[in-house]
């Protein structure tokens, strides 16, 4: 990886879905929170520009 692209770059599912404030975590806890389609174990995955972060039903 090159120094202009470093992790600390790149958005994760928590920085860019942060204006769910405590809903986020609901539904983390609950499994609906989906990167590209798939649920997601761990906030800080990265979540680049590009991909879709949706908040699914159960």
């Amino acid at each position: 990886m090159s120094d202009e692209t470093a992790p600390q770059d790149v958005p994760t599912v928590r920085t860019r879905a942060a204006a769910l404030g405590d809903r986020l975590a609901m539904h983390f806890e609950a499994g609906r929170v989906r990167l590209d389609g798939v649920r997601v174990t761990d906030l800080d995955t990265p979540a680049p520009e590009g991909t879709r972060i949706v908040i699914a039903g159960s």
